[in-house]
């Protein structure tokens, strides 16, 4: 078997970096789009980071996301603003929700590696109609003291 060129190697390159830059519903064909993804770096295997990411609804009803996938990490966990669990997120008709550190947010925990600078973090969102859709987190700098 001939090994891959130069050439087979960047045009993979490109195909990928243009993959990661679509919106997730370019992606999906759907009315939710999901982008600014970002993760908190971690310096340990296995430690428990937080995910943040803009979630648009395009269409013209609302949808509810019902579930949520990180499998960089053990569990995946949607919580408040105050760290309690939530089972779903509505998301109504022409407007934006923001996953923030201060309002809902992923937790990872049990993350398989540390989450170094550069990193990009495949996830997946369920939506009552949408159904599912690739979202990525790009890992930022923890906050001093986080």
């Amino acid at each position: 078997m001939k090994a891959p060129d130069m050439k087979t190697y960047l045009g993979s390159a490109l195909l990928a970096a243009l993959f990661l830059s679509m919106p997730a519903a370019a992606l999906a064909g759907q009315d939710m789009v999901a982008d600014h993804g970002a993760v908190w770096q971690t310096k340990k295997i296995g430690a428990a980071t937080q995910g943040f990411i803009q979630i648009h609804n395009t269409g013209i009803s609302g949808d509810v996301l019902t579930g949520w996938s990180c499998p960089v990490a053990d569990t995946t966990t949607l919580v408040d603003a105050g760290g309690k669990p939530l089972q779903s997120l509505d998301i109504p008709a022409g407007q934006r929700v923001t996953l923030a550190p201060d309002g809902p947010h992923l937790v990872l925990q049990g993350t398989h590696f540390a989450i170094a600078m550069g990193s990009v973090l495949p996830c997946a969102f369920s939506f009552q109609n949408a159904g599912n859709i690739a979202v990525y987190l790009s890992s930022i700098p923890a906050p001093a003291g986080g």
